[in-house]
């Protein structure tokens, strides 16, 4: 039997990245145990360049002071199911998005969780709307007032926790791929994770596309042959259907942000994947982006190997 594992979502990055671009940091305050070493935070480092490479958005910093306050609230990235933190006076870097990351020894057949934090603001109107917008259109409205529906995401970051008891696969160069038989990639579960944290399957601008078990948004309906695109059935409308079929980097592949990952084998990213990040209000450059350097020609593919991997995400709900 092929083993089966699930994710829930939740996550954060550091890395520097081009002038305007999004600016993905991995926080590793909260790792206690000293899980990241430097081999696996080189790993994270990987997904972050993807991710702010490929996402053109342009976020004005969150800077509180006086009686400016911005507080922001996330899982415990070592005890997501138990646990909360709380950071008050929180600085955002202009373009950064920051996710904390951590590990906990799932009992069950868990992967790893993850998702956006929320937070709490108060002072000068133009201070709690920049906070709520981080300059993006969409959000709030000329008045300050909450728009809806919502149609962009803007998120200071959240937090993911990945499975300390799993068999990872830990890849310094994702642009090679060699066999990794009997683990799970962890390049594979960061990028789905990462996703979740920046709005798929969690934020309101990603409900408000949801119709059914479908997801209605334009671009990814125009990837998706001109209709929309089937979501898993679970009730959590969080994934994408894993009887879709998109293109990553011109292979065919099951969307990323299905609930299903295969151990022995990576996953990426596909248009449908960046095309849902770019109706949940992303600025995406392309749909085809994978790794940050070449990906493996499509024949190296047949290294992969089968097993089977349930992923998933929970989002906490802001105001």
């Amino acid at each position: 039997m092929k083993p089966l594992i699930t994710l829930t979502a939740l996550c954060v990055m550091t890395t520097a990245l081009p002038v305007r671009a999004v600016d993905v940091v991995f926080d590793y305050t909260y790792d206690s145990t000293g899980f990241f070493t430097s081999e696996r935070r080189a790993v994270l480092d990987q997904v972050s360049r993807v991710f702010s490479l490929n996402l053109l958005d342009t976020l004005t910093a969150i800077a509180p002071s006086g009686r400016n306050a911005f507080t922001v609230d996330f899982f415990d990235p070592q005890n997501p199911f138990g646990g909360s933190k709380v950071v008050e006076n929180f600085q955002v870097a202009a373009d950064e998005v920051r996710i904390f990351v951590g590990t906990q020894a799932f009992s069950s057949q868990t992967l790893g969780v993850g998702g956006p934090g929320a937070y709490s603001v108060s002072g000068s109107d133009a201070f709690v709307k920049n906070a709520a917008s981080r300059g993006e259109t969409g959000i709030v409205d000329v008045a300050g007032g909450y728009v809806f529906p919502v149609a962009d995401f803007a998120p200071w970051g959240g937090s993911i926790t990945f499975g300390s008891n799993v068999a990872w696969h830990f890849d310094s160069d994702v642009s090679t791929l060699e066999n990794f038989s009997g683990q799970f990639d962890f390049y594979t579960v960061a990028m789905h994770e990462t996703a979740h944290v920046l709005g798929f399957g969690t934020a309101g601008s990603w409900f408000n596309q949801v119709q059914g078990d479908t997801f209605t948004g334009a671009v990814t309906s125009a990837a998706n042959s001109g209709q929309p695109a089937a979501l898993q059935g679970d009730g959590s409308d969080a994934h994408f259907s894993s009887s879709l079929m998109g293109s990553a980097n011109g292979v065919q592949q099951v969307p990323l942000l299905s609930p299903f990952i295969n151990v022995g084998r990576r996953q990426y990213m596909t248009n449908l994947d960046w095309a849902a990040l770019d109706d949940i209000g992303w600025e995406v450059a392309s749909q085809q982006i994978t790794v940050p350097s070449p990906v493996p020609e499509p024949g190296n593919w047949a290294l992969m190997l089968g097993g089977l991997l349930m992923v998933g995400s929970f989002a906490r709900r802001r105001h």
